[in-house]
């Protein structure tokens, strides 16, 4: 699947910010004043997605395109040095993170074997990585159809 695959977000979906891995998320987390309140899933509307299952979900997504595209992070690392429209506050973020040589070289050699006992910080700057944002879809949709990642780079295709 590739970002053109995706609905334009004002169609039926909106972004929400990534938290750290293993951190729950609130409603507050995937939804913002001024939505239409309907339960659409747009931003401010009433979201109602078990925390710990879109967790699970996005890292099993995550997990999925490192162990099936060797140059994934260091494809996705490119595309988000070559962003013009970086967010400053991420842009900060990112540079702090990356500031730690450990971080960096856990987030390369990350793995599904060693994503559990990579340090939270890790986690978030791989994710910073390959992930552009996550924006949810209608409730009637099943979870693989609702959650839609927004990938830095797109999946190679075999």
């Amino acid at each position: 699947m590739s970002s053109s695959d995706f609905p334009a977000s004002d169609d039926f979906a909106q972004p929400i910010p990534l938290p750290t891995v293993g951190t729950p998320l609130s409603l507050e987390d995937v939804s913002a004043v001024g939505g239409c309140g309907d339960g659409c899933g747009c931003a401010g509307g009433g979201v109602d997605i078990d925390a710990d299952l879109l967790d699970a979900f996005v890292t099993e997504q995550v997990l999925v395109r490192l162990e099936s595209e060797p140059a994934f992070v260091a494809r996705s690392i490119a595309a988000l040095a070559a962003t013009d429209d970086l967010d400053a506050e991420l842009a900060e973020e990112i540079e702090e993170l990356e500031s730690d040589p450990v971080l960096l070289l856990d987030v390369l050699g990350a793995t599904r074997q060693t994503l559990p006992d990579m340090e939270s910080d890790a986690v978030v700057l791989l994710f910073r990585y390959v992930i552009d944002h996550v924006a949810l879809g209608p409730e009637e949709l099943p979870l693989e159809d609702r959650v839609l990642i927004e990938w830095r780079v797109p999946p190679v295709q075999a």
